[in-house]
C-alpha cells in the first residue's frame, strides 16, 4: 500500500467512525459498519457495508438517513460515492 492509499484509508476510518457512533445512538437495530476499496480503482471501488440486526434491516433501509450521511462525511474527505456503494446486509443475532 502506497503512502498516500494510507492517508486515503485513515481519512475513509475517520469519516465512517463518526458515522457509526452516530447510527449506533440514533438507528433502530444498527449494529456496525465496514469498508472495502481496491485504491487502484478508487473510489469507484469503495464500498461501505452498513450491518444491521435481522428483524431490523428492512425497516432501516426504509427508513435511514444513512446513506446521505455516509456520502456527506465522506465528502468532507474529498470522496465522492454513489448510493449503489453502500450497502445494507443483517446480522442474526442469538
Amino acid at each position: 500500500m502506497r503512502k498516500s492509499d494510507k492517508k486515503l484509508e485513515n481519512a475513509i476510518r475517520l469519516q465512517l467512525t463518526e458515522v457509526c457512533e452516530f447510527a449506533l445512538e440514533n438507528t433502530q437495530g444498527f449494529l456496525w459498519l465496514t469498508h472495502t476499496a481496491d485504491f487502484k480503482r478508487f473510489p469507484n471501488s469503495l464500498e461501505v457495508r452498513c450491518v444491521f440486526a435481522e428483524d431490523c434491516l428492512q425497516t432501516a433501509v426504509e427508513n435511514t438517513p444513512l446513506n446521505e450521511l455516509i456520502k456527506q462525511k465522506l465528502k468532507c474527505a474529498s470522496i465522492d460515492i454513489q448510493n449503489r456503494q453502500i450497502r445494507y446486509t443483517a446480522e442474526v443475532i442469538h
